[in-house]
């Protein structure tokens, strides 16, 4: 007896999928019910009007993803987060190399695929990230930090062991904005030497447009034609995909937007003399970002613990208010920003795990952050915490020049801004009074100057005046800002940083509070 409904049935030839092909992948047709506790709940039903498509991983249906008439959709509630037709993934082929799986947004693209004779076809499990009201589709953004948050990716993070095993990728996803964004993603997960690119006909935005207007044959072409994303060597223009101009992202303090422009792949070091504050302004500048762009924050931080001391400092950041102007509610929402803003790599949140934090460790981690969490930003802070071991036959300066272009790479391939804190040496202070410090300061080698994209100094000339002075030592890209020092006003009572040049501070916190004053 069929599983699908004449209703179903007819919807999927509308499409030109072969209705046996959707049942064959377990989707079937249901009906609404009315349980005990007076929910409802959808059971097979070939009468039924709703089109259900199961998730099923290991052999098991895990989750349920729901189609009814005028274009209503809901999935099943506390279902795991995995693709459709996630089994195919322990293909062999896939693992030998002589498949390639195809990832689309949607169901009906999958089944699309799979009824050309792409079986090795996923789908993900709810679409792809969306377009913000008023943004340009051709100039969107690669991430959606507000959806990564919230566990969109989990799906991948869930198949990770499985995903480690397949060797080619065909991203087959919708060609508008937010298909777009999907594909930025998925390519920080699954790496661009796997991953190829499929290129639509005009008027098509997806692979079952191309089977409706041009047949099933354009589609196995299309398929077959994905070209391959660079990664190293030798290419001609033509092997390049389209991509936007590098976007660059504001501090949070206007006054620096000439001298520094940071962007996601590149790598930050910043120096000063302990004391003057190069933590707290690294920290006050990821509370920024993530405040403008929504950015995740993933914090290594060695030298204080992460409760009550960084929990503190980001307090003071995130409310722009003095603990004397705490109350229960402004604690809340300061903790609910951070929570939803910032992940901390540690061995253990109790302190009883004694685990050596190396690089490697870390960087591990990290990966792991960007999986789960999306982060967009990683914080090293401070460098000499890190634990750092060297083979006997390394030098210090070439063990530093490994280490940071080991952080370089992970920034390049997880398209994510890593800073690194970094205390200068003690012959800053040698004479009995401290100099400015400047990259060549830092312990190990000139590769502090050499590697970074940027080189920041913090400095406080003269406590008394309650000024911090940002030098920018390095700019490697014109476009990115340029070498200068730039004066903000520190406010010690919060710990924070106003711009001299008029601009409201980035603190809605505290201005919310103004206005109902």
């Amino acid at each position: 007896m069929s599983r699908l409904g004449p209703a179903a049935i007819q919807a999927f030839q509308n499409r030109m999928i072969d209705p046996a092909i959707a049942e064959n992948s377990g989707v079937f047709t249901g009906k609404t019910v009315q349980t005990g506790g007076g929910g409802t709940v959808v059971v097979p039903d070939a009468n039924g009007n709703i089109v259900v498509f199961p998730f099923i991983d290991g052999g098991q249906t895990v989750g349920e993803k729901y189609r009814a008439p005028g274009k209503k959709f809901w999935q099943k509630a506390g279902g795991r987060k995995t693709f459709w037709n996630a089994d195919c993934m322990d293909d062999p082929g896939l693992e030998d190399g002589t498949k390639a799986l195809v990832i689309t947004e949607g169901e009906i693209d999958a089944l699309t695929a799979i009824d050309c004779g792409f079986h090795t076809t996923v789908s993900v499990p709810d679409g792809a990230p969306p377009v913000r009201d008023g943004e340009d589709p051709s100039k969107l953004d690669d991430v959606n930090p507000d959806d990564d948050a919230t566990g969109k990716f989990e799906f991948v993070y869930n198949n990770r062991h499985r995903i480690k095993r397949i060797k080619r990728f065909v991203l087959a996803v919708d060609n508008d904005g937010p298909g777009r964004r999907l594909e930025a993603e998925l390519l920080r997960r699954l790496g661009a030497a796997r991953c190829s690119f499929v290129t639509y006909p005009d008027g098509c935005k997806d692979l079952n447009d191309v089977r409706m207007k041009y047949g099933p044959d354009k589609v196995v072409r299309l398929i077959f034609d994905a070209k391959p994303y660079p990664v190293k060597g030798i290419y001609r223009l033509s092997d390049y995909p389209e991509v936007d101009e590098p976007r660059t992202f504001s501090t949070g303090w206007p006054d620096l937007d000439e001298n520094l422009r940071l962007w996601m792949g590149e790598l930050l070091v910043v120096t000063g003399i302990p004391g003057h504050g190069k933590s707290t302004w690294t920290m006050n500048m990821c509370v920024n970002m993530a405040r403008q762009y929504g950015f995740c924050i993933g914090v290594a931080s060695f030298e204080i613990p992460t409760v009550p001391a960084l929990r503190f400092k980001l307090r003071l950041a995130v409310s722009g208010s003095p603990p004397s102007q705490w109350n229960r509610d402004l604690i809340f929402e300061a903790d609910k920003f951070i929570q939803d803003h910032f992940v901390f790599i540690d061995a253990d949140p109790t302190g009883e795990v004694d685990e050596d934090m190396t690089l490697e460790w870390l960087l591990e981690k990290a990966a792991d952050a960007v999986l789960r969490y999306g982060i967009n930003i990683l914080v090293i802070d401070p460098w000499n915490e890190v634990e750092h071991f060297r083979p006997k036959n390394e030098s210090e300066t070439q063990y530093v020049n490994r280490a940071l272009r080991q952080i370089r790479r992970f920034a390049l391939r997880h398209k994510v801004l890593a800073i690194v804190v970094a205390h200068p040496t003690k012959d800053v202070g040698k004479g009995g009074e401290a100099r400015t410090p400047t990259l060549y300061d830092i312990e190990g080698s000139a590769a502090w100057y050499n590697k970074p994209d940027h080189g920041v100094v913090i400095d406080v000339p003269d406590p008394d005046l309650k000024e911090t002075v940002v030098l920018v030592k390095k700019a490697r890209f014109s476009w990115s800002g340029k070498k200068g020092e730039v004066t903000l006003e520190y406010v010690p009572e919060i710990e924070g940083y106003r711009s001299l040049c008029g601009a409201p501070p980035l603190w809605p916190m505290a201005t919310a509070r103004k206005e109902f004053a």
